[in-house]
């Protein structure tokens, strides 16, 4: 009997180290008849991301052509002038601007070189049979018309890649490439219908809702926190923060798509009695690398009489889920997301979440996950007036989604969905 030879996956696209080594790193095993490689793995935090991948992928690809180099950019030149999509890209990008004489022109030159390398590698040193590209905004997804190969292809959304399409090249990149690939996958039914309004409903049939595998390691360290809560006196010593007050966590990184600013105006029209009870806690471990933004909101906080921390050091496990922990209140206010890890894990903390009304969260309210919603800043200004009582009552509002998060967002639970994904293409 003839054994089965393995197909061989290659992971591409956004290469970010949290979310994908989470992925593979669970399914990896579970699928024996695959062998996983991956392009251009990306860092992430501080964790030694090549020693993990090298656990997990049998193959661990980097490729970077170097574009200052002249006979580099000559090599390319035949290919880059021949593809149709490249002249489109120029149209488009010509629409959108005005005129192709400028940095940015160059730079949509530079993107297609270094897309034809990529995808004259894949095509002549992978072996590949199946690609998945993660977050197919232009940039990731580009190399896809450079391709002279055929392979299945699986295409997988993470969420502001399909709510913040905010250019034509990246709109353009996705509908020219979507009927053309095998599979399509989102985490919740809102985005599937985002998918399909943008682009067509003829891609139905290739949707599938696989959603994000999360780091078991914050659940078990939550549960012994949480067991035993001695530590909680000399954590808040360690931020300054008094035993009276109450602990507010906005936000969970420093990108200004989260609304920080908004949420400060709030509070500057907010009583003083009020506002003073709060000690007010913003992540900032990755997304400002200028720290521009953070000495904007810092001046602003100047003007409101409560204290504030900026969290800029990368947490590890055991210090966030004391921070979810410490905190009375989480609030979620991104523009956009798909299913956030981040409030799924303090959800875990049966500690009150306050959460845009606007966000796609079916998913967490199908499953029983319960949590305060705010229309508007302005309503948001109300809840927190009231915020004391509401805080009281915490355990009416979220006393049972620690159970809820537990059953339907396991590690197991979620990677089995994925299994069966890659099943289907056996």
């Amino acid at each position: 009997m003839s054994v089965l030879k393995n197909k061989n996956v290659l992971v591409t696209g956004i290469g970010q180290a949290n979310y994908i080594l989470q992925l593979y790193g669970n399914i990896v095993k579970k699928c024996p008849d695959f062998s996983f490689n991956i392009l251009n793995l990306e860092n992430f935090g501080n964790e030694t991301t090549k020693e993990r991948a090298e656990k997990i992928f049998d193959k661990n690809y980097y490729k970077k052509p170097n574009l200052k180099n002249f006979f580099t950019l000559l090599k390319a030149v035949p290919s880059v002038l021949s593809n149709s999509y490249f002249w489109k890209d120029l149209r488009i990008f010509r629409v959108e601007k005005g005129s192709l004489i400028s940095n940015d022109g160059l730079r949509l030159i530079l993107r297609h070189v270094n897309a034809f390398y990529y995808a004259k590698f894949i095509d002549d040193s992978t072996n590949t049979d199946i690609i998945h590209l993660h977050f197919p905004k232009h940039i990731f997804a580009l190399f896809l018309k450079y391709l002279t190969k055929d392979y299945e292809v699986i295409v997988t959304y993470w969420g502001s890649d399909i709510y913040r399409i905010d250019s034509w090249k990246d709109h353009e990149i996705q509908n020219s490439s979507l009927n053309n690939v095998d599979l399509i996958t989102a985490a919740t039914p809102e985005m599937e219908f985002a998918i399909l309004s943008r682009f067509g409903f003829q891609l139905k049939n290739k949707l599938r809702n696989k959603r994000f595998i999360h780091n078991n390691k914050f659940y078990e360290v939550a549960d012994i926190l949480m067991k035993n809560r001695n530590w909680i006196i000399d954590f808040k010593k360690r931020y300054n923060i008094k035993k009276e007050k109450i602990v507010l966590l906005f936000g969970h990184n420093a990108h200004i798509e989260n609304n920080h600013l908004e949420f400060l105006e709030i509070l500057k029209g907010l009583p003083r009695n009020i506002v003073s009870d709060f000690h007010i806690i913003f992540p900032f471990s990755y997304g400002d690398n200028s720290g521009d933004y953070q000495e904007q909101l810092r001046e602003i906080t100047k003007t409101i009489e409560c204290d504030f921390i900026f969290l800029t050091d990368f947490l590890g496990w055991e210090d966030l889920a004391k921070l979810k922990i410490i905190s009375d209140v989480y609030i979620h206010a991104p523009i956009t997301d798909g299913l956030s890890a981040f409030l799924t894990e303090f959800f875990y903390t049966n500690n009150l979440a306050i959460v845009g009304s606007w966000l796609p969260y079916n998913t967490f309210l199908n499953f029983g996950v319960d949590y305060l919603k705010f229309d508007d800043f302005d309503s948001l200004g109300r809840i927190l007036i009231d915020l004391k009582q509401l805080i009281e009552d915490k355990d009416e509002i979220a006393g049972a989604n620690n159970k809820i998060v537990a059953e339907n967002f396991s590690v197991e639970k979620i990677s089995e969905e994925w299994v069966s994904l890659f099943k289907e293409l056996t």
